[in-house]
């Protein structure tokens, strides 16, 4: 059961490298076609630098390379047996591209219980900041994880 003392917890910095071959993973994953995720050409026709991530490429990076939410949990005696992923929203700042390299900030911002019918559940918010290669914020993403108790 999360552990509502450790409220605050901050972990320390993880880092993920942007890689064009994993955009191209999710994007075939997904079905998504656009072509200024794939062709520079049209990207920077729209204004782009290079062929920006799409907009959930950065989370599930996150999540599938650095482990970092799983040590959340763990930093917050959560089990994960009984762990949902309640939802997820983005502020992007600043474009994200193709070799960039990010430092990602994770946090726990609040804990708190919530008596539902079917019984009681912990609302876990986790805000995550992500600054590039040159210091500049580029988003900034907030995750509601709910724990069934």
């Amino acid at each position: 059961m999360a552990d509502k003392s450790k409220s605050g917890t901050r972990l320390p910095a993880y880092f993920l490298e942007v890689e064009r071959v994993k955009i191209k993973e999710l994007l075939a994953a997904i079905g998504d076609d656009n072509p200024i995720f794939t062709d520079k050409s049209k990207a920077v026709a729209e204004g782009c630098a290079d062929t920006p991530c799409p907009p959930t490429f950065i989370t599930m990076a996150f999540q599938e390379f650095t482990g970092a939410y799983l040590e959340m949990f763990k930093q917050l005696s959560v089990p994960l047996e009984g762990v949902l992923h309640g939802e997820e929203e983005y502020e992007y700042l600043g474009e994200i591209y193709p070799g960039d390299k990010l430092s990602c900030h994770m946090s726990c911002e609040s804990i708190h219980e919530k008596e539902t019918r079917s019984g009681k559940m912990h609302l876990i918010t986790l805000r995550t900041l992500f600054t590039n290669q040159k210091d500049e914020e580029v988003l900034r993403a907030r995750s509601l994880i709910i724990e069934r108790l």
